[in-house]
């Protein structure tokens, strides 16, 4: 019987994403290999202390690449995604992307699509920290008449973004709205809070046609943040809500992010035809 193929998958950013991925695939003994991390020149040193001699840790996307990986898993930014995404795809690795906020950019969305297609490789976007796509999903196949997404988080989730400018964030009281409009700019005003904006908007009625909320709210359990999902369509209505913990280290990021991702690699190696 022939041995079972290991997906390889190799990293950009070694952030709390990332060491979550390190961590769940330790415990959790997948048939996946990380191979690679790719960080920002002079932090390789202090990385590789942290990953292991097994792992490589890379300065530059060419020598991430040399690493031949299956997927590439991109846990660092909105610019990471701008960069490389397309030579990712180009050579026809699979790239996952998590800062989908980049796409609120038709044209770079369209350019990864057709990359994407002439080499064969998948553009993949996990869910994120937010539940109910796969409902949203179906729901388009009919007609959507409203997509709302509303992003919850305590105030000091929104620290050195705009809100902090136009609001005084540590005196908010109560749940206050701190932008309302399009997937597209909420992601690239909070390229760090509102990725999944954009997100939803790619999986239902597009970026015109999907509201956005942002919410400080200090009412959240210490340590959670939240998100709302609101669809009403041609087959019936969905309401999602959503309360988990962030990351320790980053309340900007819900922890749930880092599952979802990890949930899809482990399906890829489930499925028959990675």
């Amino acid at each position: 019987m022939a041995r079972k193929k290991r997906l390889k998958i190799a990293l950009i950013g070694y952030g709390a994403i990332s060491q979550t991925l390190f961590d769940l695939f330790r415990e959790k003994k997948p048939d996946i290999d990380i191979v690679g991390v790719l960080v920002r020149p002079g932090r390789a040193k202090e990385t590789q202390t942290k990953v292991g001699r097994k792992v490589a840790v890379v300065e530059t996307l060419k020598a991430l690449l040399k690493l031949k990986p299956d997927v590439v898993v991109e846990a660092a930014s909105q610019q990471a995604v701008r960069d490389w995404g397309e030579t990712i795809l180009e050579r026809g690795i699979d790239f996952m992307v998590i800062a989908t906020g980049a796409y609120g950019d038709p044209k770079l969305y369209k350019k990864h699509i057709k990359a994407a297609e002439k080499s064969g490789a998948r553009l993949r976007l996990p869910s994120g920290a937010i539940a109910g796509l796969d409902g949203l999903l179906a729901m388009r196949l009919g007609k959507l008449e409203r997509v709302k997404y509303v992003s919850i988080k305590p105030p000091h989730a929104w620290s050195g973004t705009p809100a902090e400018t136009e609001f005084d964030l540590p005196s908010i009281k109560e749940p206050t709205v701190i932008f309302r409009g399009k997937p597209a700019d909420a992601g690239r005003l909070y390229p760090k809070n509102a990725n999944l904006a954009v997100t939803v908007a790619l999986c239902g009625a597009g970026l015109q046609h999907t509201d956005i909320e942002l919410v400080a709210d200090p009412t959240l359990p210490a340590g959670t943040n939240a998100s709302r999902l609101e669809v009403v369509s041609d087959s019936g209505e969905l309401k999602m809500e959503r309360l988990g913990l962030a990351m320790p280290d980053n309340p900007k990021t819900g922890v749930l992010t880092a599952l979802t991702m990890a949930d899809d690699l482990m399906k890829i190696v489930r499925a028959s035809d990675w």
